[in-house]
């Protein structure tokens, strides 16, 4: 089953769905989107200096939203 029609299956189940299921959804829902990740000091000072780094570089074409990625998903 490819992922639209996952996404058509769980529409119409949602679409149909009584209280109780529609509950248990949006629950689900939420403990999936839900992570309480903690970072160290050493970790959020790596951020920082990081981000200092990249803005720093004036010749950069990255928007706000690249470095924000760039920062986020660094290996």
């Amino acid at each position: 089953m490819s992922l639209t029609e996952k996404k058509d299956t769980l529409l119409h189940i949602v679409q149909h769905a009584d209280d109780k299921l529609t509950g248990l959804l949006i629950a689900l829902a939420n403990e999936y989107n839900t992570f309480n990740t903690k970072y160290s000091d050493e970790e959020i000072e790596s951020f920082y200096k990081e981000r200092d780094s990249l803005l720093a570089d004036n010749k950069s074409s990255y928007t706000p939203a690249q470095f924000h990625d760039l920062i986020r998903n660094k290996k």
